[in-house]
């Protein structure tokens, strides 16, 4: 299975490309970034760019599966603009070339409670990129709904921090819900098992669905 892979560079993007690389049923993977990882392998080719050209890219790298994991924050970019640019856009173009270059799946990670027509801009943004990759009719599309991600971040992130430290009781909450919070390895090992399983359709998944899928 040859996959493309955007985010790699994040919390759980990062988890996804060292479980695929570990993977027997993937042959290739083509990281797409602006910066280089520090990492290495035989099966990995890493893409460096700023997507700006996604649109002139070549299609005759067939491949089967996009994984999206991108994403940014408020803090990091604060222009509303810019931030939708990236996280809406950015999956888009990849979504709008994959189809062309005949992908046929795409997993994307999203957000507990997003929706194209929420008032908070985070969770909009997400509900519109959900909405706008489904409209691609791929043959599968596997949404990941995460709440609160446990992990360390190579960058600070004070208020996720305090939610991370809070979790564990706000968790006793959830009752095992959608908003339970689950580790990045953990969500990463459901994508990469979901990858390898290929199901077919459109799905959504929640918190009891990742564990169900690790199993």
């Amino acid at each position: 299975m040859k996959i493309a892979l955007i985010g790699a560079s994040g919390l759980v993007g990062n988890h996804v490309l060292r479980l695929l690389i570990e993977s027997s049923f993937v042959t290739e993977i083509r990281s797409f970034g602006r910066q280089k990882l520090a990492i290495s392998a035989s099966k990995l080719v890493q893409i460096l760019t700023d997507f700006s050209d996604v649109e002139e890219w070549a299609r005759d790298w067939h491949f089967d599966v996009l994984i999206c994991c991108i994403g940014t924050t408020r803090k990091k970019t604060p222009d509303l603009s810019v931030y939708k640019t990236i996280d809406y856009g950015i999956t888009v173009r990849m979504a709008e070339w994959a189809k062309k270059s005949g992908c046929s799946s795409v997993h994307l990670i999203s957000s507990v409670s997003a929706n194209a027509t929420s008032r908070n801009f985070y969770l909009r943004i997400k509900g519109e990129t959900e909405e706008a990759l489904l409209s691609r009719g791929f043959t599968s599309f596997q949404i990941y709904r995460p709440g609160m991600l446990i992990g360390k971040r190579q960058e600070s992130r004070p208020a996720e921090w305090v939610g991370q430290k809070l979790s564990p009781f706000f968790d006793l909450f959830t009752f095992g819900g959608n908003y339970h919070s689950i580790s990045a390895v953990k969500l990463a090992q459901a994508i990469s098992n979901n990858v390898e399983k290929n199901p077919l359709g459109n799905r959504l998944l929640h918190y009891r669905d990742f564990l169900s899928v690790i199993k």
